[in-house]
């Protein structure tokens, strides 16, 4: 520090600012309460904090206390067989934020990639190479840019991977481990378990019908999955045993459940499906605390939506092949206990949070509709769906 810049320093204030600087016990109690960009940054203000920021035991007491703050979701879109990751939509602050370019940077340079899962701010993400089959899974901390490649399970040439899902709980451990699905000759679903602890793979139960096992959410411990015809499962990862968990009703007279979105909130799991009434009343599921049955905690009406944005309403079924509505929800917030209950919602042309108690609108992001051809089962669509949006957490985790 220069003479000049201690002289503009009150004596008192530059004193105290010594004595913080020199215990590492109260440095550390106020570092940990600083978001990841900043402590990235103060890593370069000295060898003696990049130590301490470094410091394994202080990345885990900061990955426990920035666990349960959502900082946004990453928005990814399939497009000509290629994912892009168009957005980090920032759903707690009202300030627009684009992806940092260190991420997108870092994702880029895979030159493929299909995101799996998310979990307490890491990615599960598919690597495939353009130019031959061979195929790479990675664990990826998109906060600290660090990524690991996981190895592939022990498995016949005939068996195909078709879903990984991630478990990380940093308030228990600072390791993670993974859910391997896959399906052999005979139609089996086979699942395998990855420890990050031991990096190494081991089966842990088989079944046989027609299930989808993407896209599971983790909760204390378990990873819930959810399907639009079967059952749903979970996985406990501590027990490594598969269950068949409560499922809600398949509606009378449908093909299945129209699920516009699956994920937990406030230590509680919540599925949002479509009413049979109509398909702008959407019934919010919550699962009991002890996991018994699925009720509806809220039926949400979002018909006046349609009228103050009439995107959302298909009016040209020639070109989309088909008759509807357009939007999807990306992300539930359980604000119960603060008072604040919203619905961040996909529309076409924008992204808004809708808060079901008070009805209030705000806006999130505004897409021009050129930039959304998302192609979704042989036609196009203009709004992400709820499997295209993934938990952003701010975490120094290692991976």
């Amino acid at each position: 520090m220069t003479e000049k810049f201690k002289q503009m320093i009150p004596e008192s204030s530059f004193w105290q600012a010594e004595k913080i600087a020199g215990n590492d016990d109260l440095l550390r109690e106020i570092l940990i309460y600083l978001p990841v960009s900043s402590l990235l940054c103060f890593r370069c203000v000295s060898h003696h904090w990049h130590s301490l920021i470094s410091d394994l035991n202080f990345r885990q007491l900061h990955s426990r206390r920035s666990s349960t703050s959502t900082a946004g979701l990453f928005l990814f879109r399939k497009s000509d067989k290629m994912y892009h990751l168009d957005h980090l939509l920032n759903i707690s602050k009202t300030t627009k934020k684009g992806v940092p370019y260190n991420i997108r940077n870092c994702i880029e340079r895979f030159k493929s990639f299909e995101p799996l899962n998310s979990c307490n701010g890491l990615l599960c993400l598919k690597l495939p190479h353009l130019d031959n089959d061979e195929v790479i899974y990675c664990v990826y901390n998109p906060s600290t840019n660090g990524y690991t490649n996981i190895p592939q399970p022990n498995i016949d040439e005939y068996d195909e991977i078709v879903a990984m899902n991630l478990g990380f709980d940093p308030s228990k451990s600072s390791n993670y481990k993974i859910v391997c699905i896959v399906t052999d000759k005979l139609g089996l679903f086979r699942f395998f378990i990855f420890s990050s602890d031991t990096t190494t793979w081991k089966e842990s139960g088989r079944v046989r019908g027609e299930f989808y096992f993407g896209r599971g959410v983790f909760l204390n411990g378990v990873i819930y999955l959810v399907s639009k015809h079967s059952h749903f499962f979970c996985f406990d990862l501590d027990n490594e045993s598969l269950k068949i968990m409560p499922s809600t009703s398949v509606p009378e007279g449908r093909n299945g459940r129209k699920i516009k979105y699956f994920g937990e909130s406030a230590g509680k799991l919540h599925l949002i499906e479509e009413n049979v009434l109509r398909p702008t009343l959407l019934n919010v599921f919550e699962l009991e605390k002890d996991y018994s049955k699925w009720f509806v905690k809220y039926v949400v009406d979002l018909d006046d939506l349609t009228r103050l944005f009439p995107l959302m309403v298909i009016n040209e079924p020639e070109s989309l092949d088909v008759i509807g509505y357009q939007f999807d929800v990306l992300c539930f917030v359980d604000g119960e206990e603060e008072g604040k209950t919203m619905l961040v919602l996909s529309l076409p042309e924008k992204m808004i949070s809708y808060d079901i108690k008070n009805t209030s609108i705000k806006d999130l992001l505004k897409v021009p509709l050129k930039e959304l051809h998302l192609s979704m089962e042989g036609f196009l669509v203009y709004n992400y769906k709820w499997y295209h949006a993934y938990k952003h957490i701010e975490t120094l985790a290692l991976v």
